[in-house]
C-alpha cells in the first residue's frame, strides 16, 4: 500500500503521567483508521500529535509526501459561531491565504458535498450538532486535504446525521483522502474502517484488517456482565470455559477466527465487556495481552 505517513515510537507524558509509549504505525493512502480505547487512554492526544498540534516527548512523524495537507476536527463543536457557513469558511480560507476565486469555488463545492447549499446563509449557532460538525469538517477540507483527522465524529449525532457523515467519509476515502478517527460506534467500524488500532496500557496494538480473510485463530479471555449479552456473538465464539466470578461477571475463555476478531472485540467493547487477554494462537513467539 502507498504509505503517506509513519508514526514512529511516539511517547508522551502529562505531569509525570505516561500517556503514550512508543506508538508506532503507518497511515496509507485511501485508508480509514479507527483508534479505540477507554476514555483517557490517549486517543485524542495521539490525534493532536499526528495533526502537529501537540509535540511528542520522543519519537517522530515521517511524512512520505513533501506537501502533506492535514485537516483536524476536534470532538467539541463551538457553542456559538455567529457566522453563516459561507462567511465562516471564507474567513478561515482567507486566514490560510487562499486566493478569493479559488476559495469561493471550494466553498461552493463543499456546501454541495455536505448538502448544506440551502443553509449557506443561516447562522451556524442555529444549526444542530450534526450540521455544526459538518461545517467543522468542511473547514478542515478547504485546502486539498490528504489526511483528515476526526476526534469522535459521530458522538452525539442522531441516526440520520450519522448515516450522512458515514456516506461523506466513504466518498472522501474514494477521492483519495486518508482518515484517522476515534470512534465507539461499531456500525461505522464494521462497514467503513479498514484498520483498527487499540490503545491500552499506553501502547498501540494494531488489530487485523476488518476485511482480512484468514483462517488462523485467536484465544480470547474476557469478562461480561451477563450471559445474555453473548447471544449474537455465539456463532463467532468457540467457548472453551466459562465461570461466574465474585463480582457477578462471567469470565469467558474462547477461540475465534482471526477474520472475526475485530467484529467480536468491537461488539464486546460496545457491551462494556472487559477484555483480559487476546493471544494469537498461530504466533507462539508474539503473544500479546490487551487490558481494556
Amino acid at each position: 500500500m502507498n504509505t503517506i505517513m509513519e508514526i514512529q515510537n511516539i511517547s508522551k507524558q502529562y505531569r509525570g503521567k505516561k500517556i503514550l509509549e512508543n506508538a508506532t504505525f503507518s497511515i496509507c493512502a485511501n485508508q480509514i483508521i479507527a483508534l479505540v480505547g477507554k476514555n483517557g487512554s490517549g486517543k485524542s492526544t495521539l490525534l493532536k500529535i499526528i495533526a502537529e498540534l501537540v509535540e511528542a516527548d520522543s519519537g517522530s512523524i515521517v511524512k512520505h509526501r513533501q506537501t502533506l495537507k492535514i485537516g483536524y476536527v476536534p470532538e467539541v463543536t463551538p457553542s456559538h459561531i455567529l457566522f453563516t457557513p459561507e462567511e465562516y469558511l471564507y474567513h478561515m480560507g482567507r486566514i490560510r491565504g487562499m486566493p478569493k476565486e479559488q476559495l469561493q469555488q471550494k466553498i461552493n463545492d463543499l456546501l454541495e458535498l455536505f448538502h448544506l447549499q440551502d443553509a449557506r446563509n443561516i447562522r451556524i449557532d442555529n444549526f444542530s450538532k450534526g450540521m455544526k460538525h459538518k461545517v467543522l469538517i468542511m473547514q478542515a477540507m478547504l485546502e486539498d486535504t490528504d489526511l483528515l483527522i476526526l476526534d469522535e465524529p459521530l458522538s452525539g449525532l442522531d441516526p440520520k446525521a450519522q448515516s450522512d457523515l458515514e456516506e461523506t467519509l466513504s466518498f472522501l476515502k474514494d477521492k483519495g483522502v486518508s482518515i484517522v478517527l476515534t470512534c465507539h460506534e461499531t456500525k461505522l467500524l464494521q462497514h467503513l474502517v479498514d484498520t483498527v488500532l487499540v490503545i491500552q496500557s499506553n501502547k498501540v496494538i494494531q488489530a487485523d484488517s476488518l476485511h482480512k480473510n484468514d483462517t488462523s485463530k485467536n484465544k480470547l479471555i474476557f469478562e461480561i456482565s451477563s450471559e445474555k449479552l453473548l447471544d449474537n456473538l455465539l456463532p463467532f465464539l468457540e467457548i472453551q470455559q466459562q465461570c461466574l466470578l465474585n463480582n457477578g461477571c462471567h469470565e469467558v475463555i474462547s477461540v475465534i477466527k482471526t477474520e472475526d476478531t475485530d467484529q467480536v472485540l468491537l461488539d464486546l467493547l460496545h457491551k462494556k465487556a472487559s477484555i483480559k487477554q487476546l493471544i494469537p494462537i498461530n504466533q507462539k513467539e508474539e503473544q500479546f495481552r490487551t487490558h481494556f
